[in-house]
């Protein structure tokens, strides 16, 4: 589950257990090591990035390394996370 919020024309999203590691922006199809359902597991993760890449909106990316703020763009096939400057 991801959370969306908007206030005053302003967005964010927290990821929640939707995405685990950066890593998994450019690798869509890895799965965490408890997914259990790996192929719907990619593909919301896939349609999760697709909505938000290159949106102004906050990712408030749950698992990440800290500070997990940042947005979404597009690399290649893929995604990157960028973090969001202090």
């Amino acid at each position: 589950m991801s959370v969306h919020i908007a206030s005053k024309g302003a967005e964010a999203v927290i990821t929640g257990d939707l995405i685990h590691s950066p890593v998994q922006c450019l690798e869509t199809d890895l799965g965490a090591a408890a997914g259990l359902r790996s192929p719907q597991a990619a593909a919301t993760r896939r349609a999760f990035l697709e909505r938000y890449c290159e949106r102004d909106v906050l990712v408030c990316a749950s698992h990440f390394p800290s500070p997990s703020f940042g947005r979404v763009v597009r690399e290649g096939n893929g995604f990157w996370f960028e973090y969001a400057k202090a």
